[in-house]
């Protein structure tokens, strides 16, 4: 059977591929290479998540009451395993907060919002905890997973599935209509709805910014043109990746690809996005939140099996290390960030064997859980450290 649009087939394969690879000693620090800063946590890691998800297993945490007085509030959507670390530090310092798991509070939260020439109020309840959204001065938030199915169609249904489809829309429409709701200075962190999520990030069009801006990218081409491609293939000695420009849930990660070896006749269906394939010295995860950078360098080309991607995780042979950039790498991708309306993101680089800086793309936020036990980087001491420093919060 013919392949719908070209290169699903390839796709498709290396996502188990990616998951299926067996790596050595993952969960035993003690026979790396290298030494990480929390070894104990990483041999009982499994047991340490388990346990911090318990904690914070409620609809709504709160140390905050309403008053008729204006205050500064964080509040915290659920952010997967940042929860335990934010709320832990928010009662240690006696930072004013709520806490909401979006997908409880759509089954026994209640929203009152009253929009009049004489008066507004909006206000959220779940349980005993009431939230007045004039309160709010910074959102934490990841795109929440919803009950029902993974993704909606524009279309709505002919009959079967309408109630499902409405509500899901329903409840996702307020969160895209929280931004409008809340007040103007309001922080948004790692972003407000429109951009701070994979859903909303726009890789080829970032590519073009991200050049304008000075920064180096892959070479990279865009089409749907047979001849296109292979002029381009030919032009960097047929050594492309197919990159997935598309977004969640319909993304895969970047797969070499000899397009001499291909069919192109499905190319015309629709449009992929190919980059020259640039060989690496390293790779670095820079973590920036406001205007700090925390770079990590990863020595992917130590292992066979990363060497095109890290993520497979071989850790025991892949030395992670807090680095530093340039500072004109620095002040490029502050613009960059600032350019994509994100307080916090996670900007993939290459360092290559020709001595240059290439970006690959700025994540929202960025996967980072493991960077404090690797590298001692805290992020939820940093975004605390931040909201302290900027005044964006208020104490107890």
């Amino acid at each position: 059977m013919t392949e719908p649009v070209f290169g699903l087939k390839d796709l498709s394969r290396k996502i188990p591929e990616l998951l299926q690879k067996k790596v050595k000693n993952k969960n035993n620090p003690e026979k790396w290479k290298w030494k990480p800063d929390q070894p104990a946590k990483i041999k009982n890691l499994t047991k340490e998540i388990r346990a911090e998800r318990k904690q914070v297993n409620y609809a709504a945490l709160s140390n905050y009451t309403a008053t008729n007085k204006r205050q500064k509030v964080v509040l915290l959507f659920s952010m997967g395993n940042l929860n335990y670390g934010l709320i832990k530090k928010f009662e240690e310092q006696r930072i004013k907060y709520v806490f909401i798991d979006y997908v409880q509070f759509i089954s026994k939260g209640n929203i009152s919002i009253v929009l009049t020439s004489k008066e507004q109020k909006k206000h959220l309840k779940i349980g005993d905890i009431e939230i007045n959204l004039e309160d709010i001065s910074v959102v934490l938030w990841n795109p929440p997973k919803f009950p029902a199915p993974v993704f909606d169609f524009n279309m709505i249904p002919p009959r079967k599935g309408r109630n499902e489809f409405l509500y899901r829309k329903r409840w996702g429409q307020f969160l895209k209509d929280f931004k409008l709701l809340l007040n103007k200075n309001v922080q948004w962190i790692p972003g407000d709805p429109f951009t701070g999520t994979q859903d909303w990030q726009n890789k080829i069009g970032e590519y073009k910014l991200m050049l304008d801006l000075g920064l180096n990218v892959p070479p990279t081409l865009f089409t749907n043109d047979k001849n296109s491609l292979l002029e381009f293939s030919k032009q960097y000695n047929h050594k492309l990746l197919l990159r997935e420009f598309s977004t969640p849930p319909f993304s895969f990660p970047p797969i070499p690809i000899d397009i001499r070896k291909k069919s192109l006749n499905n190319l015309t269906k629709s449009p992929c996005c190919f980059q020259a394939y640039v060989e690496k010295k390293y790779e670095i995860r820079a973590v920036v939140l406001f205007d700090k950078i925390f770079p990590c360098k990863i020595y992917s080309q130590d292992s066979e099996l990363t060497k095109n991607d890290w993520r497979v995780h071989d850790d025991a042979n892949v030395k992670w290390e807090l680095t530093e950039l340039p500072v004109k790498i620095s002040e490029q991708i502050q613009k960059l960030r600032k350019s994509l309306g994100l307080n916090w993101c996670s900007v993939d680089l290459i360092y290559s064997t020709d001595n240059n800086y290439y970006i690959l793309e700025a994540n929202r936020p960025g996967a980072h859980y493991w960077l404090d036990l690797f590298v001692g980087l805290d992020i939820t001491k940093e975004i605390i450290n931040v909201l302290v420093n900027n005044k964006l919060i208020e104490k107890l």
